[in-house]
């Protein structure tokens, strides 16, 4: 099973046509500059001249290692744009001006190949590279390659550079072929993303009908789940754990609140839901809930317009998500509710399609839907239709509905036809995104070999109110909430020197706060007392005959920890002011005191120092 049978579904057009549709659409720039004048919220003006695309040839801006380009992302500080193309086994490198213009930086700098070719800097686990994706912190850059089965890992530099990192721990293959790391399930890997909170990536993997599980350190290095918890295929194949809806999974991607995931799996013709755990893990919603699929099949609920559904992706605000249906023809609409849950909309709402079929909405410039995305204001949708070759422009409304803009602002195609705007660059049309700053669009285009620049009118910036008088702040008199204070093990060795905390040996403190607070936590020795006259006293002669107690004796020194909302963690070592605690029992004794200088009631947890 190629990677074109797999990917494509329609014959590539010549370089030669294309390069006729870039010259012609140069003519074309005096047009474009008009119609932004009159240019509404959403709406795309392609850049004039060679500043609206990039490409190995035509009249773009010159380009390298973009052959059958397949997918343009953005960096989550606006300042570079990553692009993979299959057919350079390649990642091409491109910094982003503030207006959005692309200039792909010089030298080996501008891209990663397979074998060092473009010129570029020398990879490896990139034969065929499908997705391309940035972590949140903008750290690191990880690419899923086909040919390769493997999740490429990349260190970025603050001005975009991306450098592998070295060994085992630049990539992760299938069978751990190519000096990587050994991982599974990612036979034919085309997409990666990594989690909101950055602490998770999960991979796609076509041939496997999987998604691999990976934790991601803070240093951006990847390490696949053991057992079960590491991926999650549609026949449990793998080792992984059994699910359904994932036959040739494409495309997954995660909720923004980080609390679900979602595969577009075309030979399931469904998309997969799963719920996701604070470490990552991804566990299948049960029933019907676990997937939804074009005819119900698979013990799916039973949806629309998912015929070879091929990528997934969720709006800003969480509430919605939206399935493009590379064989519908369609863009499938739904509503998300908070637990993760898909609903499809009723009616025409649920889905735009080239022709209306299914019950849909009727669109234009939708033959052949590869991608769908969201601009960061949640105002637009846009949708790339490589068949149609062709961008197609959506409103979208506060309850995630979609609506096609009319005339030729609801689209831009590689020669104007079907009642759009002329556009260059856009044989092929693959995958669209937008700059997080809602200003500029970017479209990559397999038979062009380029990406394609667009601007996007932004929302008008509101009138700024004038100034209002600050109402007086009430005092905050409600105290922190501290819980669940534990220690993991509660019997363990002191270390011989060092600190008190922040170590990699000792025992776990865990607990949970109701708001950010300083913990101060103190070390009570227990010992064996007498009690009398109502309290437990030190053995003593006058007191033997008094009821065995346990005195808790409070030790000097104490160590602080700043705790967040929620659960939080450190590591006691076992040792106070410098010295370790002596065999015996103890108690942990801990109080929290938020910004405003309120206390929370003290909480206690016992341990054991141990003979060394």
């Amino acid at each position: 099973m190629s990677f074109a049978s797999l990917q494509s579904s329609r014959p590539r057009p010549s370089k030669a046509a294309a390069l006729i549709a870039v010259s012609t659409g140069c003519l074309l720039g005096a047009v474009i500059a008009a119609d932004a004048a009159t240019a509404a919220t959403g709406d795309l003006i392609q850049k004039p001249g060679a500043a609206g695309c990039v490409s190995t040839f035509g009249a773009c801006s010159p380009g390298k290692a973009l052959d059958d380009v397949q997918e343009i992302t953005v960096s989550p500080d606006g300042r570079s744009a990553y692009a993979a193309s299959p057919g350079s086994d390649a990642v091409a490198v491109f910094d982003r001006a503030p207006d959005g213009t692309l200039t792909q930086k010089p030298g080996t700098a501008g891209c990663v190949s397979d074998d060092g070719s473009g010129p570029c800097a020398d990879g490896t686990a990139l034969d065929s590279p499908a997705s391309v994706t940035v972590s949140p912190d903008g750290r690191s850059a990880y690419a899923a390659s086909a040919a390769s089965g493997a999740v490429a890992v990349f260190d970025r530099a603050a001005d975009g550079t991306l450098t592998q990192k070295p060994g085992t721990a630049g990539c992760i293959s299938d069978t751990g072929a190519g000096g990587c790391a050994d991982g599974r399930a990612l036979a034919f890997a085309v997409s990666v993303t990594v989690t909101p909170d950055g602490r998770s990536a999960y991979a796609a993997s076509l041939v496997s009908g999987a998604v691999a599980v990976f934790d991601r350190a803070a240093d951006g290095t990847l390490a696949q789940k053991p057992g079960t918890a590491g991926c999650i295929s549609d026949t449990g194949a793998g080792p992984c754990a059994d699910g359904s809806a994932l036959d040739a999974a494409n495309s997954v991607t995660v909720s923004p609140d980080g609390r679900s995931a979602y595969a577009a799996s075309p030979g399931s013709d469904a998309v997969a839901v799963f719920d996701r755990a604070p470490d990552g893990t991804l566990a299948q919603k049960p029933g019907a809930a676990g997937c939804i699929s074009e005819t119900g099949a698979g013990g799916c609920a039973d949806g629309r317009a998912l015929d070879g559904a091929f990528s997934v992706t969720v709006g800003p605000d969480g509430n919605s998500a939206y399935v493009s249906s590379r064989a519908s023809d369609a863009v499938a609409v739904f509503d998300r509710a908070p637990t993760g849950t898909l609903t499809q909309k009723p009616g025409t709402a649920g889905c735009n399609s080239d022709t209306g079929a299914g019950g849909c909405a009727d669109g234009t410039a939708l033959d052949g839907v590869v991608s769908v995305m969201v601009s960061p204001d949640g105002r637009s949708a846009y949708v790339s239709s490589n068949v149609s070759q062709a961008v197609a422009v959506f409103d979208r409304a506060a309850n995630g509905t979609l609506a096609q803009k009319t005339g030729t602002a609801g689209c831009i195609s590689d020669t104007g036809a079907g009642g759009c705007a002329d556009g260059r660059a856009l044989v092929g049309a693959r995958s669209v995104t937008v700059s997080p700053d809602g200003r500029s669009t970017y479209v990559a285009s397999r038979g062009s070999d380029a990406v394609a620049v667009f601007d996007r009118e932004p929302l008008p910036a509101p009138r700024p109110d004038p100034p209002q008088p600050r109402p007086p702040v009430a005092p905050d008199t409600t105290r922190p909430l501290l819980s669940g204070l534990s220690l993991s093990p509660a019997r363990f060795r002191a270390a011989a020197k060092g600190p008190s905390t922040v170590a990699r040996v000792g025992s776990r403190v865990s607990y949970r706060l109701s708001e950010p607070a300083t913990v101060r936590f103190r070390i009570e020795r227990a010992l064996p007392g007498r009690r009398a006259r109502g309290r437990c006293l030190k053995p003593m002669r006058s007191n033997r005959r008094g009821k065995r107690c346990t005195r808790h004796i409070t030790l000097r020194g104490a160590f602080t920890h700043s705790g967040k909302t929620g659960q939080n963690t450190l590591t006691f070592r076992g040792r106070l002011r410098g010295r370790k605690l002596r065999r015996g029992r103890y108690r942990l004794r801990a109080i929290a005191t938020d910004r405003a200088g309120n206390k929370s009631r003290p909480r206690h947890s016992r341990f054991r120092i141990v003979r060394p």
